[in-house]
């Protein structure tokens, strides 16, 4: 048995540019989840760099700064909306954290 038949190859058409790379990647190659974990490892990073400042705040950076990048990303239809919805769920919770702890102050 060949190689093709466990691994989907990418053809001449799917590695014409960037964009049919990052397309054959991010979706054929993985199955869709190969920029939901890119998106959550820049969460992930973009949260432990804000950490300095308070925890609501850092979350909702992180969650705000990836859902710009979902939106790109959904747009540009390598990634799923689902995807993209889920990070703006993630920055309007962030955003009621940031609310409520203000009014606690």
């Amino acid at each position: 048995m060949a190689a093709t038949d466990y691994y989907e190859v990418a053809t001449g058409n799917q590695t014409a540019g960037f964009y049919e790379i990052f397309k054959f990647v991010g979706v054929s190659a993985t199955g869709g989840l190969f920029w939901p974990v890119i998106l959550s490892v820049v969460w992930i990073v973009s949260f432990m760099g804000t950490k300095q400042y308070s925890t609501s705040r850092a979350f909702t950076f992180a969650s705000f700064f990836c859902s710009i990048l979902g939106m790109f990303l959904a747009v540009l239809d390598l990634m799923a909306p689902k995807f993209m919805y889920v990070t703006i769920f993630l920055t309007l919770i962030g955003f009621v954290w940031l609310k409520l702890e203000a009014d606690s102050i």
